[in-house]
């Protein structure tokens, strides 16, 4: 999904355990507010200590290191020949046009974890 920029659909994301669970969109704040009532019954001050844990979980993984390094890649990045193309045709033709050509060879640009017939190869 990174390399492609394909979205994910909620209840996909939960089959693969990306999420907790999928819920419609009419019932997303209730299920936000019940998630946030259950993690509010817990003491502020055990809350604090779980959240240090996993921050330094993350930093333990290099957290701060990807995040500068991901900051110099974006800076390299628009300054590649793709990203000033990009403007271009946005400045030229509109953002539309720009999405649709950078975007169009993805086709519909949703991940799935259906089956699905492979894609044709022209090599």
């Amino acid at each position: 999904m990174l390399f492609t920029g394909d979205t994910i659909r909620g209840d996909e994301a939960a089959k693969i355990g990306l999420v907790m669970k999928s819920v419609p969109t009419d019932l997303l704040d209730a299920e936000v507010d019940y998630l946030a009532k259950r993690i509010a019954n817990v003491p502020a001050d055990l809350l604090a200590a779980h959240k240090r844990v996993i921050n330094m979980g993350l930093e333990l993984m290099g957290a701060r290191t990807l995040q500068r390094f991901a900051g110099e890649n974006d800076a390299r990045a628009h300054l590649s020949p793709a990203y000033t193309q990009f403007s271009e045709i946005a400045k030229s033709e509109g953002i539309k046009a720009a999405l649709q050509q950078r975007d169009g060879p993805f086709g519909k640009g949703e991940a799935s974890t259906r089956p699905e017939a492979p894609a044709e190869r022209n090599d």
